[in-house]
């Protein structure tokens, strides 16, 4: 029984599996893909639907042809093949359709063909299969459209530039669904684009084949007599390079003599190719094609290695600009190029350094016996030497060998001249700093072998912010207040505990000599989890030296919102007493602390050193009054480096003898105003003072005028983008985009870098007058700056 049940059910399958007509099983391809431009009436490209296998299509079969939304139909033509092979059985069926003389809803029949189209819509329309006609059982179904004439509206911008049709179809339906491209939309212009690059030497030579095309016909205009001027089409070699022989080999829809061209110069002096377009392309031609071949000669006093680039550009409304790089322009000798810098910490050891690179010109330029030297700045000393890896070439080096005993230079000797052109990366260095370290650590690269040039590895930050308010004392006098010191760890445990032997670490606050501390100041930490052995803190020296020995390292990170930091410290509308003790700050050895996603500065525990009474004899000279903090606590390579460079310089006070009454109003800055008032007289600025993230920018060349230094004490040196402001006594550079600036070579940290607006360097005005010996106020109210 259980046999027979088997039996009945595998026949049920097979009736279920063999019964009802074929699946679906139709192609949509497309004849080509033309690109077309949109607001334009145009032909698109022939779909052709085929059934693959015959009978899948039955009577009653429905299928849907969509077009996007901003293509309208206007003329179609369809053609159903017949003979034998094919269905209908008719000889030749062609069937126009005048789509625009149909309401939606009407049902146009194709003739004898046995389909009828009805209108949906502007971009969709159905076939219906009303009556099979085939000729034979093994006939098949085809079925071309031709899409003679469509208006395509403006691209929207969500469109991807192709004009898709869409096959939509019933299950039941023989036909299948499915999408396909039959155009491809451009709104015009023309693209540029250049063959593999060449090599080339001081000799000049050939660059790589330039290909221009147009993507519509008739995309670049004719230019006429005036083609240097007017419609221009140009490509601006890079600087040091200039065309020397051209050729132009037209194709597509332009031929000889439709194009010419003619080299001249810029404005800035770069070498041009103008291509003159004598003649238009139009729909019959097609679109127009032509490849640039040329020589280029090179000056090598401009002309700098590497990439040789051609910049494709113009006022011809179908230059789509484009850069092109042609050539890579090699010289004799070897470049060094950095590839990283890494973050590294003052006053520390064993701190990791970043990479770079030294490549030869030429293969051989290296040659075997000469040698390549790296040489440390004054400060930084070589912990764990370079390895070197080759990247390119077979050239070889050997080494590290010291060079003297400074740790400061290694040398390195080329064992193997290379055949092919070689680069060297030096990578995996430690270094020991100073606590003055420089604020980036650069090489030297120098030696034998030809390599010249200076790279950074490594930018370095204090391990404190040091600052102190600003305060005016008097020679030859006893018992003179003086302001507010606080140090700020820039990140936590940067004040250590414990010195490299294991004893307790210290800070160590020294006066110049003249100047002594007339009691022990306040020591507190304000922020942060830092303990100080207060018990033990005490003056030694003569009263000179403020020591301030560590019971605990700091562990956890403060955070502060830097909103709140830059009102502290700057002008800004959160109030005018934040503004008013903020101006009254000096100067200091500041770092920046690490700055997190959601706003805020991370950074160690703060220090602040309060009720100091000073008292300055009369050997004292006039000019700042230096504080140099250092000690243990704050450096680890006392050892290795000379105390002079382990140790911050802090401008404390200001040594003055000029009576109260003689100190005047400089200057009187306006936010949003170019006039300010200088002396009692009112002048003009060309830019004005302005607001940015709670810090007020002033020009620094007015603050300077108004200061009283003459335009022939302000030198501005636009290679190295540096101020340098002559105040009697005082020399003080600011470089745009560093965060400090030197007083008589002497770095000060700032927060935030100089920044250059309309062709002014800009810098808040708190940093002018600590520089040039002025005192700062911000008139919240009156939204103006003081400078006395």
């Amino acid at each position: 029984m259980l046999r027979k049940i088997l039996v009945l059910i595998c026949v049920s399958c097979f009736l279920l599996t063999a019964a009802g007509p074929a699946a679906a099983y139709t192609t949509a391809k497309v004849q080509e893909t033309p690109t077309v431009s949109a607001d334009s009436t145009v032909a698109l490209g022939t779909l052709l639907l085929k059934e693959e296998y015959a009978n899948s299509i039955k009577t009653g079969d429905w299928v849907t042809i969509s077009l996007p939304s901003f293509v309208e139909l206007q003329q179609l033509r369809l053609y159903f093949p017949g003979g034998s092979s094919y269905w209908p059985s008719v000889t030749d069926a062609t069937y126009p359709v005048d789509y625009t003389v149909y309401r939606i809803g009407d049902e146009i029949p194709l003739g004898s063909s046995g389909v009828t189209l009805w209108k949906e819509g502007l971009s969709t329309f159905s076939l219906k299969v009303a009556k099979i006609n085939r000729k034979s059982a093994t006939s098949t179904f085809r079925c071309y459209i031709y899409f003679d004439q469509v208006y395509i509206k403006a691209l929207p911008p969500e469109e991807s530039g192709k004009i898709n049709v869409t096959i939509d179809a019933p299950p039941s339906s023989g036909f299948s669904s499915g999408t396909v491209t039959v155009a491809n939309v451009s709104i015009g212009g023309s693209t540029a684009t250049a063959a593999s690059p060449e090599s080339l030497t001081d000799l000049g030579g050939e660059v790589a084949n330039i290909t221009l095309k147009e993507n519509v016909p008739g995309a670049l205009k004719m230019n006429g007599t005036d083609f240097r001027k007017q419609d221009t089409v140009k490509f601006v070699l890079s600087p040091g390079f200039t065309w020397q022989t051209v050729v132009l080999l037209p194709s597509w829809g332009w031929q000889s003599g439709d194009i010419d061209y003619a080299i001249g110069e810029d404005a800035s002096g770069r070498s041009v190719l103008y291509l003159q377009i004598k003649k238009e392309t139009t729909k019959d031609t097609g679109v127009g094609r032509v490849v640039i071949s040329g020589t280029v000669s090179v000056d090598e006093s401009i002309a700098r290695p590497g990439n040789v680039q051609v910049s494709y550009e113009g006022n011809n409304p179908g230059v789509d600009p484009a850069l092109l790089t042609v050539a890579e322009y090699s010289t004799a000798g070897a470049a060094v190029n950095g590839k990283t810098a890494t973050d590294v910490v003052a006053g520390h050891s064993n701190q990791r350094i970043g990479e770079f690179t030294v490549t030869e010109g030429m293969a051989g330029d290296l040659a075997r016996g000469r040698t390549i030297t790296l040489t440390l700045p004054e400060g930084v000393k070589w912990n764990t030497y370079p390895t070197v890896k080759r990247e390119a070439g077979n050239g070889e080096l050997s080494g590290p060998i010291p060079v003297g005993d400074d740790r400061q230079t290694v040398k390195f000797t080329v064992i193997r001249s290379g055949t092919e052109k070689t680069a060297f990366c030096f990578k995996y260095a430690t270094v020991d700093l100073a606590l003055d370290a420089p604020e980036q650590v650069d090489i030297t690269v120098g030696g034998s072998a030809g390599a010249r040039g200076t790279v950074t590895v490594a930018y370095v930050q204090p391990p404190v912010a040091v600052v102190a308010e600003k305060t005016t004392v008097r020679i030859g006098v006893p018992n003179q207040p003086g302001g507010k010191l606080t140090i700020t760890e820039n990140m936590p445990g940067a004040v250590r505990a414990r010195d490299a032997s294991g004893a307790t670490a210290f800070l160590r606050l020294e006066l110049p000599e003249g100047v002594t501390f007339a009691q022990k100041p306040v020591v507190e930490v304000n922020t942060g989890d830092l303990v100080l052995d207060k018990t033990n803190i005490r003056l030694e020296q003569g009263d000179r030296v403020l020591v301030i020995p560590v019971k605990t390292s700091s562990v956890s990170p403060v955070s502060k919102p830097i909103e709140e930091s830059a009102a502290q410290s700057e002008g800004s509308p959160t109030g005018e007493a934040e503004e008013k003790s903020a101006s009254s700050t000096e100067g200091g050895v500041t770092g920046s602390g690490t700055e997190t996603s959601s706003g805020t500065e991370t950074q160690g525990s703060t220090i602040t050193v309060s009720g100091i009474v000073l008292t300055v004899d009369r050997t004292v000279p006039e000019g700042a009054v230096n504080l140099k903090v250092s000690g243990s606590a704050l450096s680890e390579t006392e050892r290795i480096f000379s105390s002079t460079l382990n140790e911050l310089k802090v401008p404390l006070a200001t040594c003055d003898t000029p009576a109260p009454d003689q100190i005047r109003v400089a200057a009187v800055f306006t936010i949003g105003s170019k006039m300010y008032q200088a002396g009692g007289t009112e002048r003009e600025m060309d830019v004005e003072p302005y607001v940015k993230n709670g810090r007020t920018y002033a020009p620094v060349r007015y603050l300077a005028l108004a200061a009283g230094l003459s335009d022939e004490n302000i030198l501005w040196d636009g290679a190295n983008q540096t101020v340098t402001l002559l105040g009697g006594k005082r020399v003080v550079q600011f470089r745009v985009g560093q965060k400090s600036y030197l007083l008589q070579g002497v770095p000060i940290s700032m927060d935030v870098a100089p920044e250059i607006v309309n062709g002014r360097t800009m810098l808040p005005y708190r940093f002018v007058a600590q520089a040039l010996g002025l005192q700062a106020e911000w008139n919240a109210s009156a939204r103006q700056v003081i400078i006395r």
